[in-house]
């Protein structure tokens, strides 16, 4: 493919000059005082950046503010020295942006019109027709134009030679089988003679031919025509824009005014070291030549307007209003024209809070005072620490007053509280004032008295809400004075609800209890107050009697044991509860007991429905004798006994005798059944048996009866021998039937009714 030519070149920019074009922010300047081109963008290279660039944004804008022509960025050759220059034009623009946009009026800009092309000499043949059928092969030669070589071949070409002169209309027919026409060929003599050329090869070099009857001669060609717009055609053009936009070519000596730009400055301002009445400033260096830096600082209420000149790029203000805020410019001059301004803002520290002081506390709210810092402020800041739980910090902000009541605080906590003063933008605080207090604790709830007894009772209650770290509980008589008592309290002081026992306390008085919650900084919550009363102390002397079914009681009750309005006795037994009398009096009797029972009995003093501690005693009813005792079973050597339990009686126990005086015995046994045996008695023998109720060692008189072993009889033999003074008185009937009657006597009498014995008689010897 070969070179494109200029006006391709052209096209292609135009179409590529709608692509989207970027750059920084510009801004653009029209320069009124006429100058050349090069005075014009010398004076924008040091006063802005560079002549100006068009583009598809902008050149409406730059359009608009030229009311004339004026001088662009544009040159046909950029870097053009004076001298015939080789630069391809158009290329781009004074800054170096590449040519994308073009906005030439119709008929701009002016391309020098090229002469014709001479691709080879015109010949005329002067020579003969031949007249041999042969044909003899053409002529070839070669011509270079420029750089390029062509090989050409030609036949009946008409040739006209004369100096400074260049053949038009010459068709020439290459290898390639193209044609070339009005091709402009350049000699250094500005011809196109052919014997000015570079070749190659001889300019008529052909191969060799048979003979020929006739030659050709080459004749010179005619002038080529010159174009009438080469007229307007300037060499190294520069560019205007029109005052409604369309561009045009000028020479470059001409004076017109011009338009520059300048890309906005877009430095800033760095603050540093800012105290309530100081600050540091620095700044960026300016683009290009900058003469010096204009800075004004401007208070955002006005009270304050610095301006300064200055060649360096820092300085330090001083003598500044605590917690003000600043408005900062610094303008970079050049060519005694302020550009864009390097902007900053601050505010300087304000001033700590004076006097701060707490006025007031209560269970939630702590009340603060304090007094406004010099200078200005935005506004304050107080922030509330726990000091004695972990919890988050309660924050109160944008308070402009001078005192804030603080709520919504945990009762009987400390708080360290922390005030600063801020500024509207809050990059700015100062230092920190501090107090610490704390808050009332709340007070208990639900407290009641339980367990009340003569010398002491117990408390319990609801702790408070919020934090406390004890109870102070105060204990005191009808007349409020203080009873110096012993108060025990529970080593968990979160225990639910808490409980206290109170000792040494009067009997059966009003006691007065005050209890007031403590916080960790000893402060008191609200005192609750709560009366109550301690029972009456024991009475005294207690002593029973008791009869077969019923018991009496008599006691006395000392004074000194506090108030008494009545008096409890109960009688029970075995733990069961068999009858409870309230009375006046200081004794009573129960009726209709249990014989043979152990009751117990215990008294109490009352006051306000309080009983004393109890005073106990006991005794046994008498017991009741056993009813129809006889023998249940008998044996030749024992006898079993049975008789009925007495009625209405709690008697188990019994005690059985029996006793024979013939054979001197006398048993007892206890029993606690309703039957008793005795072993080991003599067979045929008569024992009298009697049964006793045993009560608390005590007992009943006795039921009785006899009872008689079975016999086991035994033959003895007596022999007798009688002896008398009178003669034959042993031998008579009648001695002898008296002696046998006395015997009987005798052993009915000495072993019983139920002894049986047989005599027998026999003879007198």
């Amino acid at each position: 493919m070969g070179c494109l030519s200029v006006t391709h070149k052209l096209c292609i920019s135009i179409c590529l000059g709608f692509l989207v074009y970027t750059a920084a922010e510009r801004q653009y300047f029209t320069i009124s005082h006429n100058t050349t081109w090069e005075q014009a963008r010398n004076h924008c290279q040091v006063c802005y950046k560079e002549m100006v660039t068009l583009t598809p944004e902008n050149t409406h804008i730059v359009s608009k503010m030229a009311n004339s022509d004026h001088w662009i960025g544009l040159r046909k050759y950029i870097n053009y020295k004076g001298t015939s220059n080789n630069d391809t034009p158009w290329t781009g623009w004074a800054n170096g942006d590449p040519l994308f946009f073009q906005n030439w009026y119709p008929g701009w800009p002016v391309f020098k019109s090229p002469l014709p092309k001479i691709d080879c000499c015109s010949c005329s043949c002067t020579c003969p027709v031949p007249n041999s059928t042969t044909t003899s092969p053409p002529a070839r030669f070669s011509i270079s134009t420029g750089s390029n070589t062509e090989s050409m071949v030609t036949s009946n070409t008409e040739v006209n030679s004369d100096a400074g002169t260049s053949a038009s209309n010459t068709e020439v027919t290459s290898d390639e089988g193209t044609s070339a026409s009005n091709t402009e060929v350049n000699s250094d003599a500005g011809t196109s003679d052919p014997r000015n050329t570079t070749s190659s090869h001889s300019l008529w070099s052909s191969t060799p031919q048979p003979p020929v009857i006739s030659t050709c001669e080459r004749a010179p060609m005619l002038p080529p025509i010159i174009p009438e717009n080469n007229k307007n055609y300037i060499e190294n053009s520069c560019v205007v824009i029109l005052r409604f936009g369309p561009w045009v070519e000028k020479e470059c000596w001409e004076k017109l005014p011009s338009i520059c730009y300048e890309d906005r400055f877009m430095g800033s301002v760095t603050i540093s070291n800012i105290t309530a009445s100081s600050a540091a400033l620095m700044w960026e260096k300016g683009p290009g030549d900058i003469s010096g830096y204009r800075l004004v600082v401007l208070s955002a209420k006005g009270d304050t307007n610095i301006t300064k000149t200055l060649k360096n790029l820092s300085y330090d203000l001083e003598g500044l209003i605590a917690g003000t805020g600043y408005d900062i410019q610094v303008f970079p001059v050049k060519c005694g024209r302020d550009l864009n301004p390097q902007n900053g803002t601050f505010y300087t520290i304000p001033g700590k809070v004076e006097n701060l002081t707490v006025t007031n506390y209560t269970e939630t709210t702590v009340t603060l005072i304090w007094k406004k810092p010099e200078g200005n402020y935005g506004f304050f800041k107080v922030t509330a620490h726990s000091n004695y739980v972990d919890t988050e910090s309660i924050v109160k902000d944008n308070i402009t007053a001078e005192s804030l009541v603080f709520d919504g605080l945990t009762q009987g906590n400390n708080y360290t509280f922390f005030v600063t003063t801020g500024v509207e933008d809050r990059t700015r605080w100062s230092d920190i004032a501090t107090i610490s207090e704390c808050t009332s604790p709340s007070k208990v709830s639900k407290l009641e008295a339980f367990d009340n007894s003569d010398t002491h009772l117990k408390l319990k209650w609801e702790p408070p809400e919020g934090n406390y770290t004890g109870f102070e509980v105060k204990a005191m008589d009808r007349n409020l004075l203080d009873l110096q008592a012993n108060v025990t309290y529970p080593k968990d002081l979160l225990a639910k609800p808490f409980e206290v026992e109170v000792k040494g306390l009067p009997n059966g008085k009003q006691i007065n209890f005050n209890v007031t919650a403590i916080s960790i900084c000893k402060l008191n919550g609200a005192t609750v107050h709560f009366t109550t009363y301690t029972a009456p102390g024991p009475v005294s002397n207690l002593t029973l009697a008791a009869g077969p079914e019923w018991v009496s009681a008599n006691w006395s009750f000392d004074s000194k044991h506090g108030e008494v309005s009545n008096f409890t006795a109960v009688l029970s037994h075995s733990g069961h509860l068999d009858q409870e009398k309230n009375i006046t009096a200081y004794n009573v009797t129960f009726k209709d007991l249990k014989t043979a029972t152990r009751y117990t009995v215990d008294v109490y003093a009352v006051t306000n429905n309080l009983r004393s501690p109890n005073t106990t005693n006991f005794i046994f009813t008498s017991p009741s004798p056993p009813t129809d005792a006889k023998v249940l079973n008998s044996t030749k050597d024992s006898l079993k006994f049975t008789w009925t339990a007495p009625k209405n009686s709690s008697a188990r126990e019994y005690i059985c005798n029996i006793k024979s005086d013939f054979w001197n015995t006398d048993n007892n046994k206890t029993v606690n059944e309703t039957h008793c045996k005795f072993t080991g008695l003599k067979s045929g023998s008569t024992y009298n048996f009697q049964v006793f109720t045993l009560s608390d060692n005590t007992t009943s008189q006795p039921a009785k009866c006899s009872g008689t072993t079975v016999e086991d009889p035994v033959e003895i033999d007596l022999s007798m021998l009688c002896s008398s003074e009178a003669t034959l008185y042993c031998d008579k009937g009648e001695t002898r039937d008296k002696v046998f009657d006395d015997m009987k006597k005798y052993f009915e009498k000495e072993l019983g009714q139920h002894v049986y014995y047989k005599l027998q008689k026999g003879s007198s010897t």
